[in-house]
């Protein structure tokens, strides 16, 4: 074996010089920097040292015959063909393997995908079922809730046209998973507006009293309920008024009114015929208020009902209110309305709601005749049982209880 010692600048410089003198077959044994010698060089870069052995019999590359360079490399390119051919038959070996592994794996995967298909099917079936279910179940909910609403508009009387009409338009804007309170508000809203706004009487603004005529069949309260206007418009409002009454075939009535008039310190004129209709107003020239009373007529006696067409033409009131009651049933109701047609335009005033258990009749009139609401009364008292319709009340009391 032989040893050898090279030094460089680094270490790449001396291995260089190692493989240009030993050839790459030599074994480096050691490696280490040494300084340089003299005063000098104390300060300058350390020097590199390497170590390394050949074996006796190698011959340096440099120092080769031609001859012997061509069989080394005839013998390496053997080694290096042999090598390359059983590399290529590792890497085809290894090719194969993993294209198998590959398509194994792709086939595993489809199969999971299969699986998961249908475990995903399976859960999204009885979810549909579930979610078919629960719309079924709100269909029916909503259906109750309707039917509820549907059951108590009837049972306080409101008309059947009017009722089917509510329900199928509630239905048609109420959303699935609606609450009860939610339609309750959505019937509410429609029955108010069906109602509307209740009107008072207007008081002329030139000077002239204003002159109000109360009409309306037999036994409905049309006295008291002019009594309570009177005083209500006397006391609460400061109005100077005055009563007139045409309602002479009931004595009773004439004696009622002149109780009240002495009472609330009220003039009273009691005319017998038509044609005294415009000799009393004119006498209440002073007054911010006339208030007429007739004598409640049967519109199945044509004669009587002649009679109270004639003084609604003469009088020419500013506004007339036909009052009827709560406790007369639709279809009288729908009669008296018809046979008062011949108003040309009148309001509502409603009376005896403290006797009456339920207020269909209220909202079928206001619907079948398209008059303003006014009035309503609540008991016998003057002044006190009478007040402008409370629509919310009202609204309240058809659409029932919910529980």
């Amino acid at each position: 074996m032989k040893i050898r010692r090279y030094i460089g600048k680094d270490t790449h410089e001396a291995l260089l010089k190692v493989k240009m003198d030993l050839g790459s077959e030599a074994v480096i044994l050691n490696t280490r920097k040494i300084r340089q010698k003299g005063f000098f060089k104390i300060f300058s870069k350390p020097l590199v040292e390497v170590l390394a052995s050949v074996d006796d019999s190698y011959v340096p590359a440099t120092k080769r015959t031609a001859s012997e360079n061509r069989v080394r490399d005839d013998k390496e390119y053997n080694t290096a063909g042999s090598n390359n051919l059983r590399f290529n038959e590792n890497s085809k070996s290894k090719s194969d393997e993993k294209e198998d592994k590959i398509h194994q794996l792709e086939n595993k995967i489809i199969g999971m995908e299969a699986t998961l298909n249908k475990i995903y099917e399976q859960i999204q079936q009885p979810s549909n079922k579930l979610s078919a279910a629960a719309n079924e179940g709100n269909a029916q909910s909503q259906s109750k809730v309707l039917d509820l609403f549907y059951n108590n508009l009837l049972k306080n009387e409101v008309d059947m046209e009017i009722v089917t009409q509510l329900i199928s338009v509630v239905r048609g804007k109420v959303k699935e998973n609606v609450s009860v309170n939610e339609t309750a508000s959505i019937l509410y809203n429609l029955i108010s507006e069906m109602i509307g706004k209740p009107s008072s009487i207007k008081l002329r603004d030139d000077g002239k009293p204003t002159v109000i005529m109360l009409v309306g069949p037999t036994g409905v309260g049309k006295t008291t309920t002019l009594a309570k206007i009177a005083a209500n418009y006397s006391l609460n409002q400061n109005k100077n008024v005055g009563l007139i009454t045409a309602d002479t075939y009931r004595i009773a009535a004439v004696e009622q009114l002149k109780t009240y008039a002495e009472i609330l310190g009220m003039p009273l004129k009691v005319i017998y015929s038509v044609n005294e209709i415009h000799e009393a107003i004119n006498e209440y020239s002073d007054k911010d208020l006339i208030l007429i009373d007739t004598a409640g007529r049967s519109y199945k006696n044509k004669d009587h009902f002649d009679e109270l067409k004639m003084l609604v033409e003469a009088t020419q009131a500013d506004e007339i209110f036909l009052v009827l009651s709560t406790t007369t049933g639709m279809k009288n109701c729908r009669e008296i309305i018809e046979h008062y047609s011949f108003l040309e335009n009148y309001k509502l005033i409603f009376t005896k709601l403290d006797e009456s258990s339920s207020f269909g009749l209220i909202l079928n009139s206001r619907r079948l005749t398209n008059r303003d609401l006014s009035f309503v009364t609540t008991g016998q008292s003057v002044p006190d049982d009478i007040e402008l319709a409370n629509v919310d009340m009202i609204t309240k009391n058809l659409l029932g209880s919910i529980s």
